[in-house]
């Protein structure tokens, strides 16, 4: 018995020291481990150059991110041009400016499905996404674009509908007021005012019509008229002029949907357009003169389109030759009043 315990006590003994020696170098295998984590990790850290926050560096920096968009950098230049805008000669301003609506053009192009999915709210197959299938979807996301969700408001992001159900997002206007306006010219300001006053989180134009009145059509026309007179030398004429022309467009010829002219029975033009253009013609504005010929064509034709035969309403499906022959003339003055329309229209004075 007393041999027993002794054999025990010497097991025991055995055991504890082989456990003791297992133990210690398990230790060691795990501060080892974590040395070389922490050293991989320093050392993955040092390959990842530091934003520059020197002025002089905003240049090559912009070139990066034409090249490659990677947001978090985007993110810090911003935060840079604040600080180095007023200090930057006015011609760079303008370059740098351009590049960078360019650079979130590209990084909305380059999104991937599930980033647009997040930014919009929609699932693959456009339906509405809810609070529980957008958490879902965060989880799936690669930490960069993790980054770019968490931080579009800070990026100026936002949510856009572009009709038809169908959403995207894009640069808010809110990023040129904020960032470049308050060091561009005074005339500058004033054209992102206006570009952000206008800016509704959609289309003007959606599902082939016009989603603001004919009379909100005229007032934005009113104002990019006056705005082309009072800077005619301002750095964003082309876009101005473009505005302009499509503004001119929409009010005069109106959209599939929402027609300036409609040729009804009685009818040539739509009464809320007409009266839109009314005021274009009281203006004084380089729309005006066209404004007063187009009023002008549509009284003097109106009078004529509803002295014509109409068509039978009764027996609609009635083809007989006399029935056609009025169709015919009705369809040949409405081509002719459309066509006077372009020319009125081609008689441009920016």
């Amino acid at each position: 018995m007393k041999a027993l315990k002794q054999h025990l006590s010497l097991t025991t003994l055995c055991l504890c020291t082989l456990f003791s020696a297992c133990q210690k170098h398990k230790n060691n295998q795990t501060i080892e481990t974590t040395k070389a984590a922490s050293k991989a990790t320093q050392t993955s850290t040092a390959e990842i150059p530091a934003f520059p926050q020197d002025c002089n560096e905003i240049d090559t920096s912009v070139k990066k991110l034409e090249k490659t968009v990677i947001v978090e950098d985007l993110n810090d230049l911003n935060q840079l041009l604040k600080k180095c805008l007023a200090s930057t000669p006015l011609k760079i301003r303008y370059q740098w400016q351009a590049k960078i609506e360019g650079i979130y053009q590209k990084l909305i192009a380059d999104a991937s499905p599930e980033v647009f999915q997040y930014m919009t709210d929609t699932l693959a197959d456009g339906q509405s996404m809810t609070a529980q299938q957008k958490q879902e979807l965060y989880k799936k996301l690669k930490p960069r674009e993790k980054y770019l969700v968490d931080h579009a408001k800070d990026l100026y992001f936002a949510k856009f509908y572009i009709g038809e159900g169908e959403y995207t997002f894009v640069q808010h206007p809110q990023y040129d007021l904020d960032i470049f306006a308050p060091c561009l010219e005074k005339s500058d300001q004033v054209y992102f005012k206006q570009i952000r006053k206008e800016y509704t989180g959609a289309n003007y134009i959606m599902d082939a019509g016009l989603a603001i009145s004919f009379d909100e059509v005229a007032n934005r026309l009113l104002y990019w008229e006056k705005f082309n007179k009072d800077y005619p030398n301002n750095h964003f004429k082309p876009q101005v002029v473009e505005n302009i022309e499509q503004y001119r467009s929409a009010l005069f010829q109106g959209e599939d949907n929402t027609r300036t002219l409609w040729f009804d029975d009685d009818k040539i033009a739509d009464e809320q357009a007409i009266k839109a253009i009314e005021k274009i013609a009281k203006s004084k504005t380089a729309s005006s003169q066209i404004a007063q010929k187009f009023v002008d064509l549509i009284n003097a034709s109106e009078t004529l389109w509803q002295q014509m035969p109409k068509p039978s309403s009764q027996y609609p499906e009635d083809n007989s030759p006399e029935q056609q022959e009025i169709r015919t003339q009705r369809e040949a003055f409405e081509q002719k009043i459309r066509k006077s329309v372009e020319e009125i229209l081609t008689q441009k004075n920016n």
